[in-house]
């Protein structure tokens, strides 16, 4: 009888999909205003093309939500007057737009876009009231937004900048609205760090490609060390997400190569990472949300190295490399410094240098139902991104669950389990193997091969698909 480690339920864990940087690379980078153009129900449904978004992430979708990003709800011209508005635009949906019916339009979309197999609808909220629909207050102005949005089933805002980004009171308002009158609404705020405290989610904000692990790492450290509060989200970095009991929401998406002009698409450079090329990793990483979801910030359960890494990239030719906006020119060098590891609600994890002396960045947590979880991220050396192998030891206590994602030379964990049976899977596999002989236990400590890890952990990776690994791990009784 085959075993599947991973539960075919939902992911309670509000991860999603963001059009911003598809609607870049369908409008060949042609800066924002271009990209506010392309948010359109032909662009997110058509068939044509660059278009078809929502066909995106067939194996990952039923764990994700769909957002539109930037201008979904304001119109191709004079759209300036109308951010913040939340209504869908009839030149932009003319099939869901309804006259005089903003809740009726989004159900709509909502039914239209769950119907392709994403968990849900939501959309970027321009922190603003839009002159042309007047209210007699902002308190009734966005009540009314947050009930079209819980009676239409658009569940998730992406409140970002605005009049009113950076006043706390504003995003505070909002929340306390939805708790209200969207209850299955989830608000994420962003910018102002104080608001972790009352947000359900938290964005850590933009990082280039380049250099989004070390960026990712700062900022979310310096996020999980406030005090209590909602859920970070660290962006498109998905196996981090998935082992620090963050939210992702993802950017990359298929469409791999060069924009539709031939250019190239500096969001994913190619020659870095790849990330277009790396979406078995996202499958992953949702799937791994449904056994080890994500969990709020809790004052002093985070644990951040001392060790600080540097990890630097030198810029040969910016227009192929890194979006203009970053300030960089050629010749420039790009260089950041992050903790080596974050840990929660678990000790920091040991690490042995590699041959070359290198360490990558080790983020991991154990999840408030016992499941542990650990990721080693690669680095950014030079003109080069590098995935260290090293010996990396956790302390396993009494978890019979573990996620791993990242390259090993060896995992060691510290177990309190003797005389059992393992079992390992893809995560985004359906069916476990027992590889209980190819485990070596050392007194108290269980030690697994890298290579068996990486072997197991890219077996979905499609075609051309250049994930890194990522495994569940099962401690089983010898009679299971």
């Amino acid at each position: 009888m085959s075993i599947n480690l991973i539960e075919d339920k939902e992911n309670q864990t509000p991860d999603y999909y963001c059009t911003w940087q598809t609607q870049l690379y369908i409008s060949n980078n042609g800066g924002p205003e271009k990209q506010r153009e392309n948010m359109t129900a032909s662009n997110l449904l058509g068939d044509s093309g660059a278009q078809g978004w929502v066909n995106f992430y067939e194996k990952a979708r039923k764990d994700l939500i769909l957002v539109m990003d930037d201008s979904w709800d304001v119109p191709l011209t004079d759209y300036e007057k109308f951010y913040g508005s939340l209504v869908l635009d009839k030149d932009k949906f003319p099939d869901f737009y309804v006259e005089n019916n903003p809740e009726k339009s989004l159900k709509g979309l909502v039914k239209r876009v769950k119907h392709a197999g994403w968990k849900g609808l939501g959309g970027w909220v321009c922190a603003q009231e839009s002159p042309e629909y007047p209210a007699d207050s902002a308190e009734d102005y966005w009540k009314e937004r947050l009930k079209w949005s819980q009676n239409a089933g658009f569940c998730y805002w992406k409140v970002d900048w605005g009049n009113k980004a950076k006043i706390l009171e504003f995003r505070k308002m909002l929340t306390e609205f939805q708790k209200k009158y969207a209850p299955d609404v989830i608000i994420e705020h962003a910018m102002l760090p104080d608001s972790i405290e009352f947000a359900d989610v938290f964005r850590i904000y933009d990082v280039p490609a380049i250099m989004s692990i070390p960026m990712t790492m700062q900022k979310t450290a310096d996020c999980l060390t406030h005090t209590n509060g909602g859920m970070i989200n660290c962006e498109d970095e998905a196996y981090t997400a998935a082992a620090l009991g963050c939210v992702m929401g993802i950017m990359r998406q298929p469409m791999i190569g060069c924009l539709p002009n031939g250019e190239p698409d500096l969001s994913f450079p190619a020659l870095h990472r790849d990330l277009k090329t790396k979406m078995a990793e996202v499958t992953r990483a949702v799937r791994w949300h449904r056994m080890a979801p994500a969990f709020g910030v809790t004052k002093n359960e985070t644990k951040i190295s001392n060790i600080q890494l540097t990890d630097y990239w030198d810029i040969g030719s910016q227009a192929e490399e890194i979006e203009k906006w970053w300030g960089y020119k050629d010749s420039d060098r790009i260089e950041k410094t992050a903790p080596a590891a974050i840990s929660r609600h678990m000790p920091l994890p040991k690490i042995k240098p590699d041959k070359n002396g290198l360490i990558p960045y080790i983020v991991s947590s154990k999840n408030p139902n016992g499941i542990i979880s650990i990721a080693a991220l690669g680095r950014t050396l030079g003109r080069e991104y590098i995935l260290p192998k090293c010996e990396i030891e956790i302390d396993g206590g009494d978890s019979r669950m573990f996620g791993i994602f990242g390259e090993y030379e060896k995992l060691i964990i510290n177990t309190e389990f003797k005389d059992v049976r393992i079992f390992i899977q893809d995560i985004a596999a359906n069916v476990a193997v027992e590889i209980s002989s190819r485990v070596d236990f050392l007194d108290n400590k269980m030690v697994i091969d890298g290579k068996i890890m990486h072997d197991f952990g890219t077996m979905c990776n499609g075609t051309g698909d250049t994930s890194e690994p990522g495994v569940v791990l099962a401690i089983k009784n010898m009679k299971d």
